[in-house]
């Protein structure tokens, strides 16, 4: 064959196999081998170049038998490909393993090495082999331990219980996300990002957790609390604040036990279900509850104690500040600047401003969620909050951003109704919270106030939906008429006689 014609051939198969690799690529189909049979053209094409002048007729048989072995050995992958991975691709049968590819490629590779250098070469490489005693013996003996982490793999691959990007947890300590199973090791990412090798065998031979194996992973840290802090409330207050996060799966749902009463501590045990991920997510998560529990903690007038141990029982004292908490003075300054309470007298500011309190949030608490009912407005001191509406089937629709000065759930709390929308605080913020206890005497005491709180709050909902006037006036006697309704029932239940006192009829003999 022609110089020429021989290195056209050459380039157009190689043309060919560039061809094939791109249109895998497009249509996503599994990655085609092509440095097998790359190899094989060159070779041949060399092969078929070379004259008898520039190599010599003894070495021709051998660069012939390597040619040969080259075409063999790509038309065993490029069978592999078509007989096995392509048909995965086509959702015929589920992929085969790595581990296996590379074990048929061997031994497919294996027998054909035999069987050219026999009809080639004349020479018997298993006979040298099977007839050796020592060479054998060598070779036993250098091949047990690869044998074992082959198996081993080939065990790994087969199974179901792993696969590449879970999460596992050896017996040792050493923990990471699967990158990859071959026939000797399994390669794990751990937390820095280093690549961890470890031989197959050491895998099946220890104990060893798969944290995504059912579709979550698991995540569970203790917390110690007061022992003044009941174990009911506590357990409440805990699982109400995991199941605010976003990454905290609803099912299966957070878990919260009493695990064991401590030295200064009563210890609770907390287990929440994330979606699967590596030990990064797990200490992320972890460190967003833990954050988000002291500042609901601290909301609720709780506090994680130190580690003191005493000999004998104190009995509990009251903190005479709470962090956080603005003194009075503050507190009736940030009331006057309210527009809704701006009008009140100073006594009735004083009487007021003593009753409220200022709560601090984390940075992406659930304030308020709507469909709640809402017992409380609130004022934003410092800080920003997001107010958010339902979608269904999709992200939160973003309503508004408020700051400093900004008031939110005066309707849902004057008039006892639910919540309209959620308000979540995109950073750590301070605001100040009116309760409706603590509003209902002062209304019930000027009733001209109850008007006035009623006109300011339909006219602030007016101007933000673009309220005709009548349609104003309509919400503002509406809603008066519901906080007179309210505010009697409550003055109501205030001034009536508790059971059994012996004032009313529980109470006669």
């Amino acid at each position: 064959m022609h110089l020429l014609q021989v290195w056209l051939i050459a380039l157009s198969t190689l043309a060919l196999l560039l061809l094939v690799r791109n249109l895998c690529r497009v249509g996503r189909w599994p990655p085609f081998p092509l440095q097998l049979p790359v190899v094989a053209t060159v070779v041949w094409a060399i092969s078929h170049s070379l004259s008898p002048l520039v190599l010599p007729l003894g070495y021709r048989p051998w660069f012939a038998l390597l040619d040969e072995l080259a075409l063999i050995y790509a038309a065993i992958r490029l069978c592999l490909w078509v007989g096995l991975e392509l048909p995965a691709a086509l959702k015929l049968w589920q992929r085969p393993p790595e581990i296996l590819l590379q074990l048929l490629m061997l031994a497919s590779g294996t027998v054909a090495t035999v069987v050219v250098f026999k009809e080639l070469a004349r020479f018997d490489l298993l006979g040298l082999v099977t007839t050796s005693a020592v060479l054998t013996a060598m070779i036993g003996l250098a091949a047990q331990e690869p044998l074992k982490d082959l198996f081993a793999g080939l065990e790994l691959q087969l199974d179901e219980h792993f696969r590449q990007g879970d999460f596992m947890w050896l017996e040792d300590g050493n923990a990471g996300v699967i990158v990859a199973i071959n026939w000797r090791d399994t390669c794990l990412r751990d937390l820095t990002g280093t690549l961890l090798i470890i031989p197959n065998t050491k895998i099946t031979s220890e104990v060893v957790r798969n944290l995504g194996a059912f579709g979550s992973m698991g995540n569970r840290f203790s917390i110690g609390l007061d022992y003044a802090f009941p174990t009911t409330q506590a357990k409440q207050l805990l699982l109400e604040s995991v199941r605010q996060h976003p990454r905290v799966l609803a099912e299966p749902e957070p878990i919260v036990w009493v695990k064991e009463f401590a030295d200064s501590t009563i210890l609770h045990e907390i287990m929440v279900f994330q979606a699967p991920g590596g030990l990064a997510d797990q200490l992320s998560l972890r460190s967003d509850l833990l954050e988000q529990i002291w500042y609901r903690l601290e909301r609720a007038g709780q506090s994680i104690p130190y580690p003191v141990r005493e000999l004998r029982r104190r009995a509990p004292q009251v903190k005479a500040n709470q962090t956080g908490n603005s003194a009075g003075t503050e507190r009736r300054l940030l009331l006057a600047l309210n527009p809704l309470f701006k009008e009140l007298e100073g006594a009735e500011l004083d009487r007021l401003a003593g009753n409220t309190r200022c709560v601090r949030f984390a940075a992406g608490e659930m304030i308020v969620r709507e469909g709640d009912r809402g017992g409380a407005l609130y004022q934003v001191v410092k800080g920003s909050v997001d107010v958010l509406k339902r979608n269904a089937g999709a992200a939160p629709i973003h309503v508004a951003s408020l700051q400093a000065g900004d008031l939110f759930g005066e309707m849902a709390m004057l008039a006892d109704s639910t919540r309209s929308a959620s308000v979540q605080a995109t950073e750590e913020c301070l605001l100040l919270e009116v309760n409706r206890e603590h509003i209902a005497p002062l209304l019930q005491d000027n009733p001209e106030l109850m008007e006035r709180l009623a006109k300011l709050v339909s006219d602030r909902r007016a101007e933000l939906e673009g309220m005709a006037l009548a349609n104003r006036l309509a919400q503002q006697n509406q809603l008066l008429r519901a906080m007179q309704q309210l505010f009697t029932t409550l003055s109501f239940s205030a001034e009536r006689p508790e059971a059994g006192d012996g004032q009313g009829p529980a109470g006669r003999t």
